[in-house]
Order: structure tokens, then sequence, then C-alpha cells
């Protein structure tokens, strides 16, 4: 009789157990219309103030592979880049750059140049006056930031399905936006000069129109990217994808003897070019 028992509670218990699982164990579609997701992961974006992003762009110049990371408090930025151009149809040796920016001061490594020392050097001309906050756009952000706001612009912006990313699950969102009509575009999504700049690049590149996608995962974060297009100049395409949001992105500025500043630098090119020796270009 208490065998019998032990196995009605078992059996009782493993039913109720699934049936939790059914009602609400599990995880809840997301039944927001695409633009309200769209504007709540620009909103997380806008307001981290750090994360990660993996890279690459493919044009008819070649390939570059980057990886980026930036906080906004403190005022610091990384940028990682590898780089194979094609030149009269053969492929150039790839090239690695290394650049990190502290406030308004950027640091330059390029094995090629300076006897591989970090070049510091001013993101203002002479005299500029520093930028306002609401009109700087990291350049270690990567693209997220123009990718939400050109799809919250599309007119056929739509919900593709469930995905997982690397391991993360994420709703997929698509949309294809006219160049002529986002140069038309009066609202308020996106700032206009950052509109007109996204208009003009991707005309020079020979597009009229671009496809971007975008993954964006739990609690609204993006996890992955991407704009493609082919016109007059062949095809050209970005992916990305995002993580540590709101992590120490560890960036660590250099200091001492491993650093000279732009001038001083020009100055020794000029002193051993006065001297007869060849300067490393």
């Amino acid at each position: 009789m208490k065998a019998l028992r032990n196995y009605v509670m078992a059996a009782t218990g493993t039913a109720l157990a699934l049936s939790l699982t059914a009602c609400g164990g599990g995880e809840k579609e997301d039944t927001r219309d695409p633009q309200a997701v769209l504007k709540a992961a620009a909103e997380k974006t806008a307001g981290a103030n750090s994360y990660r992003t993996k890279r690459q762009v493919t044009n008819a110049e070649g390939t570059e592979r980057g990886e980026y990371a930036f906080s906004r408090k403190p005022d610091l930025a990384e940028r990682k880049t590898w780089r194979t151009r094609a030149k009269n149809g053969k492929k150039e040796p790839e090239r690695f750059t290394h650049t990190m920016s502290e406030d308004q001061t950027l640091y330059t490594r390029d094995a090629k140049i300076a006897d591989g020392r970090w070049v510091s050097s001013s993101l203002l001309a002479r005299g500029e006056e520093p930028p306002k906050p609401e009109d700087v756009q990291k350049t270690a952000e990567g693209s997220l930031p123009k990718l939400l706001s050109v799809l919250r612009t599309s007119k056929d912006v739509r919900k593709v399905g469930r995905e997982t990313v690397n391991g993360r699950k994420a709703t997929h969102f698509a949309g294809t936006v006219v160049l002529a009509d986002l140069a038309a575009y009066k609202g308020d999504v996106m700032r206009d000069w950052l509109r007109e700049l996204y208009v003009k690049n991707h005309r020079e590149d020979g597009l009229e129109k671009v496809d971007i996608d975008l993954w964006i995962g739990k609690d609204d974060i993006p996890v992955k990217g991407a704009e493609h297009g082919k016109g007059s100049k062949g095809s050209t395409g970005v992916t990305e994808e995002y993580a540590d949001f709101g992590a120490d992105p560890g960036i660590r500025i250099p200091k001492g003897k491993d650093v000279v500043t732009e001038d001083a630098w020009l100055q020794e090119v000029r002193d051993k070019a006065y001297r007869g020796i060849t300067p490393v270009s």
C-alpha cells in the first residue's frame, strides 16, 4: 500500500511539473510590435555605458575585420582592425591597426610607423570646440546605433522569427531601407546629421537601398546586426555581434616611453630626412 501511494505521488508530481512548464515555466513569446521592440533596444543601447563589438566589412576594396570596445564614462574606446585590400587584381598582405582614445586624445599603433610606438594626437582641429555629447557617436560602437535608427524608418520592418545567435536566444527583425525615402524622412528617430551621412556614404558605394537585419535578445539587448546592399559598384556588407553590455571593457591607455606625440614623431621624420636616413613608412 505504501509503495502504491509513493508511485501515485511521484506520478502526480511529474504531471504537475509538466503542467507548470506548459503554462508558463518556459519563455513567453514577445507579442509587441516590431517598432516597439526596436525602440526599446535603441534606448537600451543609448543608455549602455559600454559594450563590445565584433565586426566584418566586405566591399569592392576588400575585407576588414574589427574588434571594438568602449565606455562613455570614463570616455574610452579601443579598436583593433585587420584589413585586406585587393590592388590591381592582387590581394595585398593583411594590415593590422590598433587605436585607442581617451577623451579627445587618439593613440594609434602601426608596426610600420614610429618604430612601433603609440602615436598620440588630438581628435580636434586646432582651436576647435569639443562637440556636444548628443552629437557624438563613437566609432567603437560599430554600426548598432545607426542600424537601429535606420531600421525604425523602414516601411516594411517585420519580425522574422526566433533564432539562436552564439548560444543566445533572439528575435530576428528585418527590413529594407530605400535611400531616397530615408533622405526625405522627417521623423525624430534619427538625427539629421547622422541620416544625411548614412545616405551619403551608401550612395558613394553605389547603393540605392539597403537590407538590414537585427537580432534582439533578452531584456531588449541587441546581439547581432547586419546590413547588405548591391549597387553599381558591386556588393557591400557589414556584420556585427554585440556582447558585454555594461561590463568593464578593460581598456588600458598607453603611457610613458611607449608613446610619442604626433608632432614629435613628425619632427623625428624630418630630422632623419635631413640626415639622409630613409624613414620607415
